[in-house]
């Protein structure tokens, strides 16, 4: 088996460039739109939950969200009237799907049955995968009225029409609930500006993109929140479903993980980006920090509806907590700093000292089946990658 190959792919879906032909002035790609969907997806399980009774599957919900678009790491971002074209649909679904079969294929095989069902089976026509693909409509009219509000190319604002009226007429009630309260005048009125509620969440996740990650440094490999926070969800949702499926590790909430991962960084559309060695140069700062961004989570938690406010308080205030799950998060977090320092330092030497501090810390604060596995087969085989080409 080749597990490597799923953390190339999480590395590779920043290249997959979205909207481009369209010269959007705010720049997009896969990993970033399929945080944001991740992150929609938590919102529209608590809904379907808490505002229409349904029982949804929030694991499920989540993680097709998360890897609904992996294969495009191979396919490429196909446009949205191409892939609707009657000449071509059928074929380029068929392609899709034996792409993200062949991913899943190269993972081990205690892992592939839950990766096919969350990577081939995103979008199927089960009620997950209509909640799915009514996400991906979403998020894609978000960007459109971020386009719109800038003032950028036209086509943006007809796309955003044309998405708001397909939401309206043919989405679930729940993705048609949170649209109402984003907007509850037609998108192309006012600008979005929230100040509270729902909105002002949505309106902190679509800006983690603008947040840059390693600033001051000499980057081969351009990061950002967005970016970030989908790979440390993906790694997380790897390790937790290796510890479940290969070394039986039965005490894990998957869910409760996936999301803390997902959101581990959303304060930051508020706080910045602040670097590590600053944040942690003395305990009395280290302390001061994790004050302030415990704060500015408390605070962004509670402007939210009441029915969010429990599950978004774990996931978010909580996120790396003293528990099994806040643990994992802060290993995922870890791995993803140690493979963008593994990438980087062959152009910069700076990223030796990070690389190395990363690589003991996990060694010698966490004893997971998972940070073991990672030790010993992945970062061998992305580091014997990426040295001997």
């Amino acid at each position: 088996m080749n597990n490597s190959r799923f953390f190339h792919s999480i590395f590779q879906m920043q290249y997959v460039a979205r909207w481009h032909e369209h010269a959007p002035r705010f720049k997009d790609n896969a990993a970033s739109h399929s945080f944001r969907c991740a992150a929609l997806a938590i919102l529209v399980g608590i809904i379907e939950e808490q505002q229409f009774n349904h029982s949804v599957d929030q694991l499920q919900l989540v993680a097709r969200a998360l890897l609904h678009d992996l294969n495009e790491t191979i396919t490429g971002s196909i446009k949205h009237i191409t892939k609707k074209d009657p000449h071509v649909k059928h074929h380029i679904k068929q392609l899709e799907q034996e792409v993200s079969a062949e991913l899943v294929q190269s993972l081990s095989r205690s892992l592939q049955p839950a990766f096919y069902d969350y990577i081939v089976n995103a979008e199927d026509d089960s009620y997950v995968g209509k909640l799915i693909a009514d996400i991906d409509t979403l998020d894609a009219l978000l960007f459109c009225k971020r386009e719109h509000d800038a003032g950028s190319n036209p086509y943006f604002s007809t796309t955003l029409h044309s998405l708001y009226e397909q939401l309206k007429q043919d989405a679930s009630e729940s993705v048609i609930w949170l649209l109402d309260e984003l907007f509850p005048e037609h998108p192309s009125k006012q600008p979005f500006q929230p100040t509270t509620g729902v909105a002002l969440f949505v309106h902190y996740m679509m800006n983690l993109d603008l947040i840059q990650r390693w600033s001051g440094s000499f980057n081969i490999i351009p990061d950002n929140d967005a970016t970030h926070s989908f790979r440390t969800a993906a790694i997380a949702l790897f390790n937790s479903t290796l510890e479940t499926e290969r070394f039986q590790v039965t005490s894990i909430d998957h869910y409760q993980l996936l999301s803390r991962a997902l959101l581990h960084d959303i304060v930051e559309a508020v706080s910045g980006d602040v670097a590590s060695p600053i944040k942690k140069s003395s305990q009395q700062i280290k302390l001061a920090f994790e004050q302030y961004e415990r704060h500015l989570a408390s605070q962004m938690v509670d402007q939210l509806p009441s029915m969010f406010r429990t599950k978004l308080t774990d996931f978010i205030v909580h996120a790396k907590d003293d528990s099994y799950e806040g643990h994992m998060v802060d290993i995922a977090d870890k791995v993803d700093a140690l493979i963008k320092s593994n990438l980087e330092m062959r152009n910069n030497p700076h990223y030796t000292n990070i690389y190395y501090t990363q690589l003991t810390h996990l060694q010698h604060h966490y004893e997971q089946p998972s940070v073991i596995f990672f030790l010993a087969y992945i970062l061998h085989d992305i580091t014997y990658d990426h040295f001997s080409k």
